[in-house]
């Protein structure tokens, strides 16, 4: 894949068709294996402003809370996460399996985990990188947060410095400020935005276009809209290029659900960016 920052923009509405919390969780769980499989860097949940304002608010923290959830090796969760409603049926959650969630509590030096900062003293920070002991770095850091983290020495303390590889996929970024569509897009500052709708052209119609507009791009925004409403139409800029695509063609059913349209439509980006 090419060395691009792609980032998928999901509405506040996107759980507007269920109450159900298990439901809730599921679909939030596909878009977060989604992210995942397809090395999305950032995922931001934006504002619908078609939909309850409170609903819609509360739905982005659950949203955020899920997507962060599952974004979070298993032996840190506990750390990370105190006990809360919305978390009831993380149980049937797939894991993401990613190099971020290793299942091994013996690592070696030279590794990567991520780590979740305990406790402090004049020396450094105590680390719970998954393993028996608290690992040790020799900085001043925030407790109570992950980082990730580089193993630099096992002996009877195992020493971490702060850093992320850049050659591996580390996860993505949950951003929710709750803003509109056009600020959410501003503040990425995209070269191109792709909004995805049944009511576009569809992609094998426009597939050399969007080739030739992704090839010059390094900051990609791919733009969902809701089960009940499309995408706002007033957000475009000349700071950004536009194209508007239809991923799935001749679709079976009356409706295709978000979830549906995003592993749709990353699979296709993953084909254009595969060489």
């Amino acid at each position: 894949m090419q060395n691009i920052n792609l980032s998928l923009f999901i509405p506040n509405s996107f759980l507007a068709e269920t109450n159900d919390l298990k439901v809730k969780t599921y679909k939030v769980g596909i878009i977060s294996r989604a992210l995942a499989v397809f090395r999305i860097k950032n995922v931001i949940i934006y504002n619908d402003k078609s939909f309850n304002d409170v609903k819609g608010f509360k739905d982005a923290a659950f949203i955020e809370t899920v997507l962060n959830y599952m974004n979070t090796p298993q032996y840190l969760r506990k750390r990370a996460f105190p006990i809360q409603a919305d978390l009831k049926h993380v149980g049937i959650l797939p894991p993401l399996r990613t190099p971020y969630h290793p299942t091994d509590n013996s690592p070696k030096q030279g590794e990567y985990r991520q780590g979740f900062t305990v406790k402090r003293n004049k020396k450094g920070t105590f680390v719970d990188i998954g393993m028996d002991k608290l690992a040790f770095c020799k900085e001043q850091l925030t407790v109570n947060k992950i980082f990730s983290f580089k193993i630099t020495k096992i002996a009877k303390e195992v020493i971490v410095t702060p850093e992320e590889p850049d050659d591996i996929y580390w996860g993505y970024k949950t951003i929710n400020e709750n803003n509109g569509l056009k600020k959410s897009l501003n503040k990425l500052n995209p070269n191109l935005v792709v909004v995805t709708t049944r009511y576009a052209d569809t992609i094998n119609s426009i597939f050399d276009e969007l080739r030739y507009k992704v090839n010059k791009s390094n900051n990609i925004a791919i733009v969902f809209g809701g089960p009940y409403s499309s995408v706002e139409n007033d957000f475009t800029d000349l700071k950004w290029e536009y194209i508007e695509i239809n991923t799935i063609p001749n679709q079976g059913t009356q409706t295709v659900r978000t979830e549906e349209a995003v592993v749709s439509t990353l699979s296709l980006f993953n084909l254009l960016l595969a060489d």
